[in-house]
């Protein structure tokens, strides 16, 4: 995909979108977003410098019933491909674009608007890494983004392997449209931890641990100025991570996780940087934590307390389906966060 080619994504998309959601073939959730505010200070842990985003979507613990009712009524009109909703026949109001090698679409439930997807035309298992190819791919169409508001941003992640958050098994990459919080000056929350990283005059050269209490592993990126170099680049510093990462098991004798070849993983890709997350466990468990509200499993909503953590989790953006788990989890600021993505992800 040629620049001028990631460029014309974006309005494609958004006419896309605005037609899937008139014409019912794409669904908007409600939400409420909560932000813990960052906190400044030199005794202050490194996470607390972090705008933390808290989404609450209560049609979340709706989702499975939605979409079998929302199949039979809309039985007269284009379906997902039963066995592989990536694959062809496309539902045509939620087909942006096809190419040679990816097909772009729209991500048919979704909680922020214009969430969008590559995926691969011929099927590749999720649990394997991208492909350098896919990962130009997207880094063009982040670097080509015009924004539909001042300031938007692409966020592109991908989840790959069980404990990941992944929903799907055909090779998917996922791009989020994100604006900053009124009063926050970082896109994509996680971000906020880079700034010091970009002041050690290595910044390009090396691969960095983010100062957070889990495993993630960071590469500054310095694309080159030839399109034609861009899947080389974006190769190398992406084998790099994984190089890191696996390094990273050996140092601290986890040879079990070493042995088992290409582990769990969450993949973070802005204009700015690349991220790889090693994963333990895709979810946590308020209840086993015995977490105030969850101590007494009478005294909360069924089917409520279990947060499923995927690559967004890891950006700073967290998933709630309930406002008893919104409060239970932000109830101790950051402290809870931290002990969420710790236990989902690989300490140190």
């Amino acid at each position: 995909m040629t620049a001028t080619q990631a460029s014309q994504i974006a309005p494609l998309v958004s006419q896309q979108y605005d037609k899937a959601i008139r014409e019912g073939d794409a669904f908007f959730y409600d939400s409420d977003v909560h932000v813990i505010e960052p906190r400044v200070g030199k005794d202050e842990e490194s996470i607390k410098t972090v705008p933390w985003h808290v989404r609450n979507v209560p049609a979340l613990l709706k989702k499975r019933q939605a979409k079998s009712e929302e199949t039979k009524e809309k039985e007269s009109k284009p379906q997902q491909n039963s066995s592989d909703v990536f694959a062809p026949p496309y539902v045509p109001n939620l087909l942006v674009k096809e190419g040679p090698d990816f097909t772009v679409l729209l991500n048919k439930f979704c909680v922020q608007p214009r969430h969008f997807l590559i995926v691969t035309r011929d099927f590749s298992k999720q649990e394997l890494p991208p492909s350098p190819t896919m990962l130009s791919t997207v880094y063009r169409i982040i670097q080509a983004h015009t924004p539909a508001a001042d300031q938007e941003e692409l966020l592109g992640f991908y989840n790959c392997g069980p404990n990941s958050g992944a929903s799907q098994p055909h090779c998917h990459f996922q791009l989020l449209p994100l604006t900053p919080s009124d009063g926050v000056s970082h896109t994509v929350p996680i971000e906020a931890l880079l700034d010091r990283i970009e002041r050690d005059g290595k910044e390009f050269e090396h691969i960095h641990a983010l100062p957070v209490p889990w495993r993630h592993f960071v590469a500054l990126l310095q694309p080159p100025e030839k399109e034609e170099d861009f899947e080389a680049y974006l190769g190398m510093r992406f084998s790099q991570l994984l190089e890191a990462m696996f390094a990273s098991a050996l140092d601290n004798n986890d040879e079990k996780t070493a042995k088992q070849g290409m582990p769990s993983f969450n993949i973070l890709m802005t204009k700015r940087s690349l991220h790889v997350i090693p994963r333990r466990h895709e979810s946590f468990d308020m209840r086993e934590a015995g977490w105030d509200a969850y101590s007494d499993a009478d005294a909360v909503p069924e089917k409520t307390g279990t947060l499923s953590i995927n690559a967004l989790g890891y950006a700073g953006m967290l998933l709630t389906c309930h406002p008893v788990e919104l409060e239970t989890l932000c109830k101790e600021d950051q402290r809870r966060i931290s002990q969420v993505l710790t236990h989902t992800g690989v300490p140190f």
